[in-house]
């Protein structure tokens, strides 16, 4: 059964060619009545959370003509909601605190199989087996899911995603592709789970 990643570099909110098309490959696959779920565990505050949750829904629907409901996560219905939903959708903020709450959860990658997972900086790097994690400035393993290693926010010193730090990411296993995602740029990785 093949789950399709959309992994994309962070700033969903910048106008941007690349940003429009990330959305129109999220939707393209869905179908009247599907339901999508917004998963915005990085983000702790909770205002801060139904604030993205508001602003990522929007953007989803703006690139659909089809009928579908936006759905916003919640940390105790995860894997129910996660079974119902056709489309995954993790928006970014703090990458820790994302991957604690879904690795509390280890049913969350049974119920994603099959499914399209799109991640935007935080919620991409979780899936990677490596990331280079900003506000650390390290390399950190990331839940494993894509034999990867990866970058986001590539080439932007403010979250130390430089070519000096790229170089750590290198010294880790390469057979593991390197991929370096630049601000609102994106790319699919699609596997058999």
């Amino acid at each position: 059964m093949k789950t399709k990643f959309i992994l994309h570099g962070g700033r969903l909110r910048y106008d941007n060619p690349y940003n429009k098309s990330f959305f129109e490959e999220f939707t393209k696959d869905l179908e009247d009545g599907d339901k999508v779920l917004f998963v915005g565990f990085a983000r702790r505050d909770l205002d801060e959370r139904k604030e993205m949750y508001e602003r990522d829904k929007g953007f989803i629907l703006a690139h659909t003509d089809k009928n579908i409901i936006v759905e916003n996560a919640e940390f105790d219905t995860l894997i129910q909601q996660t079974n119902e939903a056709k489309a995954i959708f993790v928006t970014g903020g703090n990458t820790d605190n994302l991957q604690a709450d879904i690795s509390s959860k280890p049913e969350f990658f049974e119920a994603i199989k099959g499914k399209v997972y799109a991640g935007s900086s935080a919620g991409a790097l979780i899936a990677a087996t490596y990331k280079f994690a900003c506000s650390a400035n390290e390399v950190q393993e990331g839940l494993g899911w894509l034999p990867i290693r990866l970058m986001v926010h590539y080439g932007n010193p403010e979250f130390n995603s430089t070519e000096e730090t790229k170089m750590e990411l290198e010294k880790y296993p390469a057979d593991l592709e390197l991929i370096l995602l630049p601000e609102c740029e994106w790319t699919v990785k699609e596997i058999e789970l």
